[in-house]
């Protein structure tokens, strides 16, 4: 798995409340989740403290990237994809979005 972002990605900042509705927007159609999103998580630079890592889907058909904005950046990009993976899984326990299984794996 790449933490590179994709040039020509369509950037979307979502925060963290709005997830439900973004996942919903833009990762499902025709009441499936489009099988190529991938969970990421991009750099994140604060100036005068250590680099942290936002988690972000992607999903490739629309070229679009969804940056998920967290009280604050994660220490590293398994835990910024392990957080949203989190959040994905507990949405769709209790029915808020649609998940394949394998994209919360």
């Amino acid at each position: 798995m790449t933490n590179a972002i994709p040039a020509s990605a369509h950037m979307i900042a979502a925060p963290v409340h709005d997830l439900a509705a973004a996942w919903n927007q833009h990762a499902v159609e025709r009441c499936q989740v489009d099988p190529a999103t991938e969970l990421l998580a991009v750099p994140v630079t604060r100036p005068g403290r250590k680099p942290g890592w936002r988690p972000a889907f992607r999903v490739p058909a629309t070229s679009t990237l969804v940056i998920v904005h967290t009280a604050s950046p994660h220490a590293s990009p398994e835990q910024a994809r392990q957080c949203l993976a989190d959040l994905l899984t507990a949405m769709a326990a209790e029915g808020s979005i649609i998940l394949q299984p394998e994209i919360a794996a």
